[in-house]
């Protein structure tokens, strides 16, 4: 790599960066604007968890596909066009004023943000070596937290000085913005495999089926996709019921957790390139076993803490059972076959997207059939932990 392209590979970690800040700033969102559109509109418990689930459910039709032709077509015009499909979607909902026209809005919104994960992640793969590439990962998956932490403080002053138009019409202006700053900076870096070779859809899901090494892989991504939803959507209410903390301090007990995250994608990426030279295997391994045991220790341990105590084993919590994500990505684009890269992380990010979807309800499930959160966690950090085992036990197995 020239020196010129060494240094404008950050130029490019910038921008794809940016570029997810900008599409989680319409996904995460719809959280606040659905409190808000419940009281306009009425609506039911029900109906409200409808319009954020409809944003989320929207990559599972589409990541496949969008994977599949950045494989072919590279990463520019797709994540580039995604992100401003996205905001143009949303400038539909500044008119909506039904609640299943809403909702269609919501869920085809939610397709065009299917771009977003597969392709900033194959562009981090493409532009950076292997010594600096889980750090790169690592920085751009806090375009995710940052994204999500600027909607919620903004969007809430933004309804009351503007009303909810203005806040879609923000967060519209917001996803157009990072698809064009996209369009502008990245430059395609084409791999030696990319274009060379034709392969259908159907031939290429059938090749990356065929290769077991990746099923821990995704087993793990699913099983720790679930952790991690499940303290996004029920850790405040543990908080408040079993350990009886107020809700303000649950609140900042649960920001705590995701700021662990944040910092946790970095470092554990960080120490996948510069401690382990490389190996990411090992260092997820390990976090995953520390989420599990963690997560335990809090259901059964967590009420016999001081705050101060507490509040160093949620940021932990959160550092491992949330900073777990960018190795995961790395690992999958790294042990990919190089011509399927984008088609096998969309997989992958597609059967999380399951997880996403169903693993608050059954958690919540759990919960109310064993009438013990403790027990619930217990079940949830058994099943990671399977999924740290099965990763191990694969290093000594050849398919």
């Amino acid at each position: 790599m020239s020196r010129q392209k060494a240094s404008y590979k950050w130029m490019i970690l910038f921008v794809a960066t940016l570029s997810q800040a900008c599409a989680t700033f319409v996904t995460y969102g719809v959280g606040p604007l659905a409190a808000f559109w419940q009281r306009l509109y009425d609506l039911s418990q029900f109906q409200t968890g409808l319009l954020v689930s409809s944003v989320q459910i929207g990559p599972i039709f589409s990541m496949l596909l969008f994977g599949n032709w950045m494989d072919q077509y590279g990463e520019r015009w797709l994540v580039g066009g995604g992100s401003i499909l996205l905001g143009i979607s949303m400038l539909f909902a500044y008119s909506a004023d039904h609640y299943l026209y809403l909702t269609g809005v919501l869920l085809a919104a939610g397709v065009w943000y299917g771009t977003a994960q597969p392709g900033g992640s194959k562009a981090v793969v493409k532009w950076f070596p292997s010594h600096h590439r889980g750090l790169a990962m690592g920085i751009r998956q806090t375009g995710i937290p940052i994204g999500g932490a600027v909607a919620l403080a903004a969007l809430p002053l933004l309804f009351y000085q503007y009303g909810w138009h203005g806040a879609v019409l923000v967060q519209a202006a917001a996803a157009i913005g990072g698809g064009l700053l996209f369009f502008v900076f990245y430059r395609e870096q084409s791999s030696s495999s990319e274009k060379k070779e034709t392969f259908t859809l159907r031939q290429k899901i059938k090749g990356i089926s065929q290769d077991k090494t990746l099923y821990p892989l995704f087993f793990v991504g699913v099983s720790m996709i679930s952790l991690q939803m499940i303290l996004v959507a029920h850790f405040m209410s543990y908080l408040t019921k079993a350990i009886k903390m107020d809700f303000a301090s649950a609140g900042i007990m649960l920001s705590i957790t995701l700021l662990g995250g944040m910092v946790g994608r970095i470092v554990l990426a960080w120490v996948s390139d510069y401690v382990y030279n490389g190996n990411r295997r090992t260092p997820l391994q390990v976090t995953v076993w520390i989420a599990a045991g963690l997560i335990i220790a809090i259901s059964y341990i967590g009420f016999t803490l001081p705050f101060w105590l507490l509040t160093a084993v949620c940021f932990s919590l959160g550092f491992f059972a949330i900073g777990w994500f960018s190795l995961f990505i790395v690992l999958i684009a790294e042990k990919a076959d190089d011509r399927f890269i984008g088609l096998t992380v969309s997989i992958a990010l597609t059967l999380n997207q399951f997880a996403i979807v169903l693993a608050p309800i059954w958690f919540g499930l759990l919960v109310d059939w064993l009438r013990s959160y403790a027990l619930a966690f217990s079940t949830v950090a058994c099943f990671i932990a399977c999924g740290g085992i099965w990763l191990k036990k694969s290093e000594f197995i050849h398919f």
